[in-house]
């Protein structure tokens, strides 16, 4: 055996195809509908002015209340109780949730075409004793297969770039097109779902109210206590004192008439 030569084998292909090509894109948007009933009271006209002058300075320092660009909302199992300091209003709302969704599909074709020259080469190895076999013309064989494979990749990858490109092309239309499908749908899924939750919202409405009014009732016990020290504050008032019994706050103070 001596040492190997080697043959070498340059490959050329005229590659043009074209085709048609669908271009399709799907696209899901996630969205959340939501059911409110809600029932309102207007509390000018039950509870004095001194007691809701100071709903913003108890409500900020009251556990569970949080200021919203309407009032302070605390919430409840199954919704909420808002004072809205606007108004004066006390809103009690039951509200229901739940996550929808809406699917668009769009799609299009396009022509798509590939022209180019390709060229490979492959190289195969021999023996001038032809050692094990490997003669000239089992080498030059070898050389042709594999300039012939590397042009069948060649050619692959020029057609899947082509398609690439073609898809790329199209592909920002398509998908706004599904995209406006899909929202679509979700505006349609979200109304059909808000219809649902609204009407569970109402006959729950009564069970929500039992505990939003015992929250508000709280913080308007607060209210009503910081009114009246500061009116005994104003006075001058002295041997100020409070005590609870039964639920019910008492308040004693002695001032000058």
């Amino acid at each position: 055996m001596c040492n190997p030569r080697r043959v070498q084998v340059r490959a050329a292909r005229r590659l043009a195809e074209a085709w048609d090509q669908e271009v399709r894109r799907q696209v899901t948007l996630h969205g959340q509908a939501v059911g409110r009933a809600s029932v309102r009271e207007n509390l000018a006209g039950t509870v004095g002015r001194p007691v809701l002058a100071c709903m913003d300075r108890v409500l900020d320092e009251l556990d569970g209340w949080q200021a919203t660009d309407d009032g302070y909302r605390h919430d409840v199992d199954g919704g909420y109780v808002m004072f809205r300091t606007d108004t004066y209003e006390l809103e009690i709302v039951a509200e229901q949730t739940s996550q929808v969704r809406g699917e668009g599909e769009a799609a299009t074709t396009v022509r798509a075409a590939v022209d180019d020259d390709l060229e490979a080469e492959g190289t195969g190895r021999y023996y001038d004793d032809e050692w094990g076999g490997f003669t000239e013309r089992r080498a030059r064989q070898a050389a042709e297969a594999e300039a012939q494979r590397a042009l069948d990749q060649a050619a692959a990858d020029r057609i899947a770039a082509a398609r690439e490109l073609a898809d790329a092309g199209a592909g920002d239309e398509v998908r706004a097109a599904a995209e406006r499908q899909a929202q679509e749908a979700l505006a349609r899924a979200v109304a059909a779902r808000e219809e649902q939750l609204t009407s569970i919202a109402a006959d729950r409405l009564a069970a929500v109210g039992v505990a939003g009014r015992a929250v508000a009732n709280q913080a308007l016990a607060r209210m009503t206590q910081e009114a009246i020290l500061t009116y005994a504050r104003s006075r001058h008032a002295e041997g100020v004192r409070m005590s609870s019994s039964g639920g019910v706050l008492s308040i004693q103070f002695e001032m000058e008439a």
